[in-house]
């Protein structure tokens, strides 16, 4: 196309990104090879779509390696995917009747990070907006990991970390496990939380099994497919994703010594002082000169001594 003056650039594409090759065993060996007809280590995707479904052989080719790498076929991987599609399919079922009748009172549209509210089945905006509901320390730590998750994910899709992606959606979904609200019993607050996470989780797990994704979001109470809702991917909060409390080391001579806890956005002085306060610290430098204190903000300070 360069040759023929139909295009001014050398190259055909702006950015190449070579797959890696699915291998399987080849029958009779110990050898890994890349799946041939002549090697007969071939898998029919047809069969493993029937056998487990679209969306989990999807997942799974996506979540097993990362894109430009080998990548080893193995059904029981393919399991495993089934078997978080259904965990993800009934924590929606469990949460779906507090969602389709008390709809929008909790929810917020992850596509904003103002926190705009979802609409109800009426069209009209929900009473209760995120800033006047008082959130339990384990419903903040779960709204915590969802922004987080959403702006993990959304910088791994810039840079094709697929694998890492899905690994993100389970910790997500883990979290939101842990979290293990009744939702009988839940208060506005926590629903709110809940709401959150499956929404986005659910809307972030669309691109890798948009199947059952489109019937979990129906079943969270969107009456439209995903497609008909635009624009929908969410948005991270980042005063919502920021760690209300940060750990920070303390090296003595470049050795780890103790930590400290400190609120984020902690001052460099306020990281010196209390690293010299510290207990274990002062025992190190007890008797000896303090040359200088190194303070990388809000991640390690390193005390030098002689």
């Amino acid at each position: 196309m360069r040759d023929l003056g139909l295009v001014d650039f050398d190259e055909p594409v702006k950015r190449l990104l070579t797959q890696g090759m699915v291998t399987n065993l080849v029958e009779g060996t110990d050898e890994w090879k890349a799946m041939s007809k002549s090697l007969g280590n071939g898998v029919d995707p047809d069969e493993m779509i029937a056998a487990f479904g679209a969306d989990a052989t999807r997942l799974f080719v996506l979540f097993a390696a990362p894109v430009e790498n080998e990548l080893r076929w193995s059904e029981s991987g393919i399991e495993g995917a089934v078997r978080f599609l259904r965990r993800v399919y009934t924590m929606v079922w469990r949460w779906q009747e507090v969602m389709q009748f008390r709809p929008g009172t909790a929810g917020v549209s992850p596509a904003t990070s103002q926190q705009r509210p979802m609409l109800d089945s009426a069209g009209e905006t929900p009473a209760v907006p995120a800033s006047e509901l008082e959130f339990s320390a384990d419903a903040r730590t779960l709204r915590r990991k969802t922004h987080q998750t959403i702006a993990k994910i959304t910088s791994d899709f810039e840079q094709l970390h697929l694998n890492t992606s899905v690994a993100a959606l389970m910790e997500l979904f883990n979290q939101l496990s842990d979290f293990n609200a009744d939702p009988g019993k839940a208060s506005e607050s926590d629903v709110f939380a809940v709401r959150e996470a499956l929404e986005a989780l659910v809307i972030m797990l669309t691109p890798f099994a948009p199947h059952v994704a489109e019937e979990m979001w129906e079943g969270l109470g969107h009456a439209d497919g995903l497609l008909g809702e635009v624009p929908r991917w969410p948005v991270a909060d980042p005063e919502l994703a920021r760690r209300e409390e940060l750990e920070i080391p303390i090296q003595v001579n470049g050795k780890l010594r103790s930590r400290v806890i400190a609120a984020p956005g902690v001052s460099e002085e306020e990281l010196r002082q209390s690293a010299l306060a510290d207990e274990r610290v002062r025992a190190f430098i007890n008797g000896r000169q303090v040359v200088k204190v190194i303070v990388v903000p809000e991640r390690l300070v390193n005390v030098v001594i002689k």
